[in-house]
C-alpha cells in the first residue's frame, strides 16, 4: 500500500475516533450570539507580545471591528480601553488550579461593564465554583462550546465544526477562538497578536529542565523564562513542547480549508507571527 493509502486509512481512522469522541464528550446543543456591531469583520486579539504594537500603532484598523478577547486579557488595561464583545476562555489549567480560576473570574465580573459574550468549555460546567462569581454582572453572557478534539478526512471535519461539536486539537486559545469566528457571521476574521514565536524561547538546562519563555502583551516586562505545566501539573519534556507545537501549526491549516470551503477570510496581521497557513496582511 503506497503513501496515499496509508494516509486515507489514517483519517478513516481519525474520524472514526472523531466520532465516538464527540459521542462521549460533546454537548449536542450550543448557542451561539447572533447581533454584534459590526457583522462582517472581527479582529482576534491574541495573548502574544505583539498586540500592544498593533494597538499602539493602529488604532484606525482596531476601530470599528468586533472584538474578541482571550484568557487573562481581562487582567490587562486595554480590556477596558477596547471593549471586546466577546471573550473565549480554553486554558485548561483554569479548572485545576484554584488560584487562576479565581483570579480571572473574579476580574471579569469587576470589570466588564458593557454587554459581553464569555465562550466556556462544555468540560467547565461541572466546576461549580466560578459560575457565583459571574451571576451578579448581568453583561456577560455565558455561551458553551465544545472542545472536542476533531481530526479526519476534511469534509467530515468541516461538517462538525459547523455542527459546533468540535474544533480542531486545541492545544492554544486561538484555535476555538478561530473555530468559533467561523460559524459567526463574520467574513473576515483578523489575528492580531499570533505570535507563536516560541521556539526561539526554548531552552534545556544542564539538569535537562526544559525552559520556555511564554511572552504576552500584559506581561511582557516581567515574565521568565519557566518549565511548562501540563494538565497532570507535571513539567512538559520537550518532546512533548514541541509535538503539541506541531499539532497546533497542523490545525491552523485545518481551519484555513474550513474558511475557504466557506467562502471566509482568515487573514493574520501580526508582525513576525511564525503561523504560515493565513493570508499576511500589514496593518
Amino acid at each position: 500500500m503506497g503513501d496515499k493509502g496509508m494516509k486515507k486509512l489514517e483519517q478513516l481512522w481519525q474520524t472514526f475516533l472523531s466520532v465516538v469522541k464527540i459521542l462521549l464528550q460533546s454537548k449536542w446543543r450550543t448557542h451561539l450570539p447572533s447581533s454584534f456591531s459590526n457583522p462582517e469583520e472581527l479582529l482576534i486579539l491574541a495573548n502574544g507580545p505583539s498586540l500592544n504594537r498593533t494597538v499602539r500603532e493602529a488604532p484606525d484598523f482596531v476601530k470599528g471591528k468586533t472584538l474578541l478577547a482571550v484568557n487573562f486579557c481581562v487582567t490587562s488595561p486595554m480590556f477596558e480601553q477596547l471593549r471586546p464583545e466577546i471573550y473565549l476562555i480554553a486554558d485548561p489549567l483554569f479548572w485545576i488550579v484554584p488560584e487562576k480560576r479565581v483570579q480571572l473570574f473574579r476580574t471579569l465580573a469587576e470589570k466588564t461593564a458593557w454587554p459581553m459574550n464569555l465562550f466556556i468549555p462544555a468540560r467547565a460546567l461541572k466546576n461549580k465554583e466560578w459560575q457565583p462569581m459571574l451571576a451578579g454582572n448581568r453583561n456577560i453572557r455565558l455561551c458553551i462550546y465544545n472542545t472536542t478534539p476533531i481530526e479526519g478526512f476534511q469534509g467530515f471535519c468541516n461538517w462538525i465544526f459547523g455542527k459546533g461539536w468540535g474544533v480542531p486539537r486545541p492545544h492554544n486559545v486561538l484555535i476555538p477562538s478561530i473555530a468559533i469566528g467561523l460559524r459567526l457571521p463574520f467574513k473576515k476574521i483578523y489575528l492580531a497578536g499570533a505570535d507563536h514565536s516560541w521556539l526561539p524561547e526554548i531552552t534545556v538546562t544542564d539538569d535537562n529542565v526544559v525552559l520556555m519563555h511564554q511572552k504576552h502583551f500584559y506581561d511582557q516586562n516581567k515574565s521568565q523564562a519557566a518549565t511548562v505545566t501540563q494538565e497532570n501539573l507535571h513539567s512538559a519534556r520537550l518532546y512533548t513542547i514541541l509535538y503539541h507545537m506541531y499539532v497546533a501549526f497542523k490545525s491552523y491549516f485545518v481551519l484555513e480549508a474550513y474558511a475557504r470551503r466557506l467562502g471566509k477570510e482568515v487573514i493574520n496581521v501580526t508582525p513576525g507571527s511564525y503561523i504560515d497557513a493565513f493570508k499576511r496582511m500589514k496593518v
